[in-house]
């Protein structure tokens, strides 16, 4: 008769019988996983060096280059701007470094920056934007007609680009700077005269998505350079990439048939762009400039 320490002991065999099937199953599966993880830890592996050997390259490549432009620039663009008067204007939180290197490769093309003013984050916010309203107004230089618009961004651009770039007086020039650094908008950084034939928007960095900063500030470049002339934004990858100003205009197709773009304009490649641009919209023709998704070529005259 079978009893209880029958049953005990068969069922201790079942489950040792299971236990060393799982046990030899698994160390055989083991050995293939393990065997394939190896190898595709071998082929990423290889793989990331490749990339990094990549990466290096571009980047000792891009040294080599900015090297170059930083040295021999000026004579690139030698008397491209000969005699050509420019404007910088910096968006909040362009920088002082950014803006001496454009500077000084528009004045070895042969340019004159006469004057550079930087505009404060209340410049383009909505709320502020009455301000400007009020300010077109009381200020409004004679011979300048202001467009029918409530856009802040127009009115300003307007503004500027009348005193800024050849049109208003010196009176007039000096009642709206006054005008906006009243409203701490704007910084008169050096000179800030009146007769600009170009001016250069220097604006890096990202937006948020639908920014209503972003689309006052495309109002305003866009009206810059049909109240005043030639006009070139400027700025980093992030602008032309993340909702950034450079993005703004190459986005929009009213935009792109007035202003030309430069995406790298952080480095002495983008610097010197930056020059032989201007000078290309003196010319009467645009163009989108940088190594950025969006760029024509890489420089004017360069194939892309």
């Amino acid at each position: 008769m079978i009893n209880f320490r029958y049953h005990l002991v068969s069922l201790i065999c079942v489950f040792l019988g299971i236990a060393l099937g799982v046990v030899v199953g698994t160390t055989a599966l083991n050995g293939a996983v393990v065997g394939d993880l190896r190898r595709q830890n071998s082929d990423l592996k290889a793989a990331a060096d490749n990339q990094s050997t990549r990466e290096q390259t571009l980047q000792a490549q891009a040294s080599a280059a900015n090297q170059l432009a930083q040295n021999f620039g000026g004579r690139v663009s030698a008397k491209t701007l000969a005699g050509k008067k420019v404007v910088i204007i910096g968006v909040a939180g362009a920088t002082k470094t950014m803006k001496d290197g454009i500077a000084a490769q528009l004045q070895a093309a042969g340019g004159t920056v006469i004057g550079s003013v930087q505009l404060a984050k209340a410049f383009d916010d909505p709320a502020r934007g009455n301000d400007i309203q009020s300010l077109a107004t009381s200020a409004h230089p004679i011979g300048l007609q202001l467009p029918q618009t409530e856009d802040a961004g127009v009115l300003a651009g307007s503004l500027l680009g009348f005193v800024l770039m050849g049109h208003g007086s010196a009176t007039d020039i000096q009642t709206v700077l006054t005008g906006f650094s009243s409203l701490n908008m704007l910084r008169v950084e050096s000179g800030a005269q009146s007769g600009a034939n170009a001016a250069v928007v220097v604006a890096p960095g990202g937006l948020p998505a639908k920014d209503e900063g972003g689309a006052m500030l495309l109002s305003f470049v866009s009206q810059l350079a049909t109240t005043g002339g030639p006009t070139v934004v400027v700025g980093d990858t992030a602008a032309a990439t993340s909702h950034g100003l450079v993005d703004l205009v190459r986005s929009d197709a009213s935009a792109q048939k007035s202003l030309s773009t430069v995406d790298d304009a952080d480095t002495p490649v983008g610097q010197l762009t930056t020059a032989l641009t201007v000078a290309d919209e003196l010319a009467g023709h645009r163009g989108n400039y940088g190594t950025a998704a969006g760029a024509d070529a890489v420089l004017p005259g360069a194939s892309s």
